[in-house]
């Protein structure tokens, strides 16, 4: 028996009632204190009562659920996608998988999913499962990829108009690009200096 917390599951043993009284997340089974509940066994030297905190909830995304990922793979009609968290300023511990089938990838007809997604494009998507792997969908305008890097040279593609425009060597990229893409043009004021 250690004082350092340490993960438990339910039914787990952790003491006899004689040497510890049970308190939250344990019950006793013929005079062994065990655990309730998943999480950290605390053992109170001062009261002689040992509990089990729960542990944090994982939290998995759900069918409605808006979330961000990067396209990891991509055939023809499936990309694969590592689902980053909520937002970028909201992520997992720990990525989830996700799949983008081109069905659910635009509200018009595409070909293949390469004229929607690349690989590495940073995009937003909405959730329309409650289970691993999450089926997601960019149907709607505010879905889609919302930061894409030049296939050539690997520069940060801007978006001016419905166009993924490459700054550096000006190529111009097909993409399903969100309405809340982050790279945008600079708009144009006064003259121009080329």
């Amino acid at each position: 028996m250690s004082s350092q917390p340490h993960i438990v599951t339910p039914s787990d043993y952790l003491c006899v009632e004689e040497e510890f009284m049970p308190s939250s997340g344990t019950y006793v089974d013929n005079g062994a204190v065990r655990a309730a509940i998943v999480g950290f066994v605390v053992y109170d030297f001062l009261s002689r009562r040992v509990s089990v905190k729960p542990v944090k909830p994982l939290r998995i995304p759900k069918a409605g659920d808006t979330v961000v990922g990067i396209v990891t793979a991509v055939r023809d009609e499936i990309a694969i996608v590592k689902v980053l968290g909520f937002d970028i300023y909201n992520t997992f511990k720990n990525p989830f998988t996700g799949l983008l089938h081109i069905s659910q990838a635009s509200e018009t007809r595409v070909q293949n999913l390469y004229e929607v997604v690349r690989l590495g494009d940073l995009i937003k998507a909405k959730v329309l499962n409650n289970y691993i792997p999450l089926l997601l969908s960019t149907k709607e305008p505010k879905f889609g990829v919302i930061l894409a890097y030049c296939s050539r040279c690997g520069a940060i593609l801007v978006k001016k108009d419905s166009n993924l425009i490459c700054p550096r060597c000006h190529s111009v990229e097909a993409r399903k690009a969100s309405i809340e893409y982050l790279a945008l043009a600079p708009a144009k004021h006064g003259r121009h200096h080329g």
